[in-house]
């Protein structure tokens, strides 16, 4: 037991009670604080790329990072409100404002993102067509042997078992080899496993949780039927569409190159747009905090940041831009420390609390689960779904509603497959497999995978030999960084 641990199981029930409301209130200063000047940094960041790190030659993608641009002043505007405005009216109003704007951001980088998973797949079928000219060309004269399936197998296995204790290192290897076999399962086969998979493996999860999952899997199979798909940033859903409707059966490599490359600048384009508007969630979430923390005063120092902030972004001057930047950092880095050093004392206490029959927490509740919410919006760096966020629905998901969501996946899966040629919903089929967390009853299932995927009476001999040659390359390089 630590010195701090022995005085605070000392304490009185009341001594105890007023310790845990003043860390309690102390940390919510200090969030605010916080938040304040990372909304000051993320802003001064978004200016950046808008004024700085625009490409003249990348036009349509300066069209659409400009759009946003009225993103960031309306929350500039929101934050300088909450600096003079404290009446409880201009606060409800921006936490109104500022909740709508975060879910407009998630529906928009919900968009984009499907945009960027679409051209993934492009790209995919992209690497098989070219993939197919390369292993005709180099391995077509080369014999087929099971020993080398089998040296696959072992090699796998062997790889498997030195990182059973490190259950993301093992579930990745495994979903590496299931990305890069042929997908050779009839559909009603692949279906069994899926269903039987995502049974298994949501049985104890809750049924938010495992209806979000179901739904994310639905986006990352086909997200084009999605709601919102082809809504936003038009420039980009025709570039992703015209891209899906190129015949790629009759290019030659030379030609699936320059295709390949129109991918790649396509997809930087889309990863720049949803980390951008990423960046304008997590702020919001920030004001959000802000506009929640509302019986504590705006500290002088906070105000005088604030003032040269926007005298910089005004102004445009990168020397005093520089200089609230070094400002805001040090005292981040000031206010972090203080926040995890009340932490500690924070949990003993609450331990402490917890474990005693005595005492009487009715009175904490309220404000514990007030800080409770405060905090989920502080440390969510994803842009959440608001649903998923803040659900109240804690009950383990039931054995009859988990078949009901799965079966909505099949048959979401079903009538997007119905639309698609066979070489894409093979493609299709392998990612989301290889997506699935050990879809596999066992370790002996997934070798008897291995070998139908492998198996020369269904798979060309180069395609074999190709695929053999490129695990055995991904072992060894696993192996090396050991």
């Amino acid at each position: 037991m630590t010195e701090l641990e022995k005085s605070i199981s000392l304490m009185e029930d009341n001594e105890l009670k007023e310790k845990i409301i003043y860390l309690n209130t102390k940390q919510l200063n200090l969030i605010k604080r916080s938040s304040y000047l990372n909304v000051f940094n993320g802003i001064i960041m978004l200016k950046r790329i808008l004024k700085d790190d625009l490409d003249e030659s990348e036009l349509e993608f300066n069209i659409e990072i400009n759009s946003l641009e009225s993103y960031v002043n309306r929350l500039i505007n929101l934050v300088e409100d909450s600096i003079y405005y404290n009446d409880e009216e201009k606060k409800k109003n921006r936490l109104e404002e500022v909740i709508n704007i975060r879910q407009e951001l998630y529906e928009l980088s919900s968009i984009i993102d499907g945009y960027s998973i679409e051209l993934s797949y492009v790209r995919e079928l992209v690497d098989y067509y070219g993939t197919k000219i390369i292993t005709k060309k180099d391995y077509e004269n080369m014999p087929y042997e099971n020993v080398a399936v089998e040296e696959v197998i072992n090699g796998v296995n062997n790889l498997l078992n030195n990182q059973k204790q490190n259950y993301f290192k093992y579930i990745n290897i495994i979903s590496n080899v299931i990305s890069v076999l042929p997908m050779r399962l009839t559909k009603d086969k692949y279906f069994n496993i899926l269903q039987n998979t995502m049974m298994r493996n949501f049985k104890l999860s809750k049924k938010i949780e495992a209806e979000n999952q179901i739904n994310e899997y639905k986006k990352q199979f086909d997200s084009s039927l999605r709601n919102g798909y082809g809504t936003k940033f038009d420039y980009y859903f025709r570039e992703v569409q015209k891209l899906r409707h190129i015949d790629l059966s009759n290019k030659d490599l030379e030609e699936i190159d320059k295709i390949a490359e129109q991918i790649v600048s396509l997809n930087k384009q889309t990863d720049k747009i949803f980390n951008f508007i990423l960046k304008l969630g997590l702020i919001s979430n920030l004001i959000i905090v802000i506009n929640l923390i509302t019986n504590m005063e705006i500290e002088k120092e906070i105000e005088d940041i604030y003032v040269d902030w926007m005298k910089s972004i005004i102004n445009e001057s990168k020397k005093d831009i520089g200089t609230v930047e070094k400002s805001i950092g040090k005292e981040i880095k000031k206010i972090e420390k203080e926040i995890l050093g009340d932490l500690e004392e924070f949990n003993i206490l609450n331990t402490e609390a917890i474990g005693r029959e005595s005492f009487d927490y009715d009175g904490l509740n309220r404000d514990l689960l007030y800080t409770k919410k405060v905090l989920t919006y502080y440390n969510d760096f994803k842009l959440t779904d608001h649903k998923v966020l803040f659900s109240e629905d804690e009950e383990i998901v039931a054995e009859d509603y988990l078949e009901q969501i799965v079966d909505s996946l099949v048959q979401y899966m079903n009538r997007s497959l119905g639309k698609m040629t066979n070489v894409e919903r093979k493609i299709r089929m392998r990612k989301l497999l290889s997506l699935i967390e050990l879809p596999f009853a066992g370790i002996e299932e997934f070798n008897d995978y291995i070998r139908y995927s492998l198996d020369i009476r269904v798979v060309p001999k180069e395609e074999i030999n190709f695929t053999v040659d490129y695990i055995l390359y991904f072992i060894d390089n696993l192996l090396d960084d050991k």
